[in-house]
């Protein structure tokens, strides 16, 4: 992508379809990233991702304007999820419930905004910086509330179960990062884990974002069954 050092991949794992989708899309002086991913035992999970990043993308192509700040930014992509959100219900009245986590991010002048619904995340590592999106799952709730400490949740039998999701029970998380040169910002579904992520990133940090999304990719794939989406820039 011209002006930006960005690769996305996915791949379905041991599932017999991928209920994954993504988007990378230079708009302006801006650079739009997503990840969704269909919630398993849904029917029309990966339709309901595809809504979402289609919801998305409309919502910039038609809106962004060169110069945008971080708040008109951030109120865009609210603006965004909520759409994604009434156009999976009214999809749902036709084909039956379906529901989708959504990550998305616009990088522009150094900076990342950024807003989540679900376990689908982003985080950023590099050059003492470290950030990661806030999971709306059970188990991120049992942490919280210390009743589990991060090692336990990385093995807990509900550690899939999210509480929040397009079409089902939406919110928003919304961010804004800094980024510094040599910083990499993952987004991904709930595929790769932030063991697996940490493992990869900690070895080293001099590749280019085709390498490290690969490196994730395989890694990912190595240690799970379920599909896994990622979208990495490199700043």
């Amino acid at each position: 992508m011209p002006g930006y050092d960005v690769c996305g991949m996915t791949h379905a794992g041991q599932k017999d379809r991928n209920e994954d989708a993504y988007a990378m899309v230079e708009i302006a002086d801006a650079c739009l990233l997503a990840v969704a991913d269909g919630v398993g035992g849904e029917a029309h999970g990966d339709l309901a991702a595809q809504i979402a990043i289609e919801s998305v993308i409309a919502a910039f192509t038609g809106t962004y304007r060169r110069g945008m700040n971080s708040k008109a930014i951030t109120e865009l992509l609210a603006a965004a999820f909520a759409e994604a959100d009434l156009r999976i219900r009214k999809a749902a009245e036709r084909n039956g419930r379906m529901g989708t986590t959504l990550v998305a991010a616009v990088i522009t002048n150094h900076e990342a905004v950024i807003a989540n619904c679900g376990d689908s995340r982003a985080f950023i590592m590099g050059n003492g910086t470290a950030f990661r999106t806030r999971e709306h799952t059970l188990v991120e709730v049992l942490v919280e509330l210390g009743s589990i400490d991060a090692l336990m949740a990385q093995k807990h039998p509900l550690r899939s179960v999210i509480i929040h999701a397009l079409g089902i029970n939406v919110r928003v998380d919304r961010y804004e990062q800094e980024l510094r040169p040599g910083d990499i910002l993952v987004l991904c579904s709930d595929g790769l884990s932030d063991e697996v992520a940490g493992e990869i990133l900690s070895s080293g940090t001099g590749r280019d974002s085709e390498e490290i999304a690969r490196k994730l990719l395989q890694g990912a794939i190595a240690r799970s069954d379920d599909d896994v989406t990622v979208v990495v820039l490199k700043e």
